[in-house]
């Protein structure tokens, strides 16, 4: 199991995605089976539903081709690539048992899949619809040596800063584990459906509130040790942080002061555009931004080094984004 980054890794993408074909394709010949999964053929690929739910959107093959990742990896100039789950799939729809055993399935086959390439290592899943089943899974990954998981900005309805997740967060903390945020799919209101704002601005939405309640709860300075990282350069957060500070002093009572909680925050880059990055670095500093691609969607950045060229980062800058950071937060260390 590949658990660390090699010492030559100088350029490390922190946000890419994987669907283990060979798992889905065991799930459909009916070799592996759940109680409450279903796989289906779509044309060459497959949809999944969970709990009786509607089949998600098929699965990419970009998610399943481990040939076209390596080609694109070679292309970029990455060293490295931290390759979390696809959200679709990560079932939070299931019961606690269940859930379990199908994080710790998909965990286990995405570890599998990537095991042939030293230039990947995986992150975790974990059952977040059961805190505590998602605390002791955490403990045997990071015990395991992977470096942390990929998380949903909420569990159906249930959002981050919720009491009942506090197991997860306390595992969290105590294993200083690499913490993914990456919003998930659904919860738009009919006002997204058009433009494909979806994925244009109703995920960012979804990261922005979710971010807002948990510094307003206090949760990332109370867990401190756990390194969030957060996915679309913080979505509009560091843009609205000043309005959220406004409004702690209009409301100190009810309210923790998220400028706490947002000095423990990390944020990948994947927002396209120089002067966003360079304001997002003026922001939290180059100590706190690590590389991202989104790979392999097409809303991702799938050069994600060129922003980064385009911002015209001094060169300790620059060496901190492509690498530096995310080989220490990897390690456990901290800037």
């Amino acid at each position: 199991m590949n658990t660390t980054p090699p010492q030559e890794a100088t350029v490390i993408d922190t946000h890419a995605h994987l669907a283990p074909r060979h798992l889905l394709e065991r799930m459909h010949s009916g070799e592996v089976r759940f109680p409450h999964i279903e796989v289906t053929a779509h044309e060459e690929t497959y949809r999944v539903s969970f709990a009786g739910g509607e089949p998600t959107r098929p699965v990419s093959p970009g998610l399943t081709d481990q040939e076209r990742r390596g080609r694109w990896l070679d292309e970029n100039g990455i060293d490295l690539q931290l390759v979390g789950g696809w959200l679709d799939i990560f079932g939070y729809q299931l019961r606690g048992d269940e859930g379990a055993e199908w994080a710790e399935t998909l965990t286990r086959a995405i570890v599998e899949t990537i095991a042939d390439d030293p230039r990947q290592l995986a992150l975790g899943t974990l059952p977040l619809q059961d805190p505590q089943r998602a605390a002791d899974a955490l403990r045997q990954q990071r015990a395991d040596g992977l470096p942390g998981v990929m998380i949903a900005t909420r569990v159906g309805t249930t959002d981050l800063d919720d009491p009942s997740l506090t197991p997860f967060w306390e595992a969290a903390d105590e294993t200083e584990a690499l913490v993914f945020l990456h919003p998930g799919f659904g919860g738009a209101s009919d006002r997204y459906h058009d433009f494909g704002l979806v994925n244009g601005l109703a995920r960012l939405e979804d990261t922005t509130v979710s971010l807002a309640r948990l510094l307003y709860a206090g949760v990332p300075a109370r867990y401190h040790r756990a390194k969030l990282l957060v996915a679309h350069a913080g979505a509009a957060l560091p843009y609205v942080l000043g309005r959220l500070m406004r409004n702690h002093a209009m409301n100190p009572d009810t309210t923790a002061d998220p400028l706490e909680s947002f000095q423990q925050l990390y944020f990948d880059s994947v927002i396209f555009d120089a002067p966003s990055l360079r304001f997002l670095v003026d922001k939290v500093g180059a100590d706190r931004v690590l590389l991202g691609s989104d790979y392999p969607f097409p809303i991702g950045d799938l050069t994600p080094r060129s922003v980064i060229e385009e911002a015209r980062f001094s060169a300790v800058e620059r060496a901190l984004i492509d690498g530096g950071n995310a080989r220490r937060l990897i390690g456990g260390e901290r800037p």
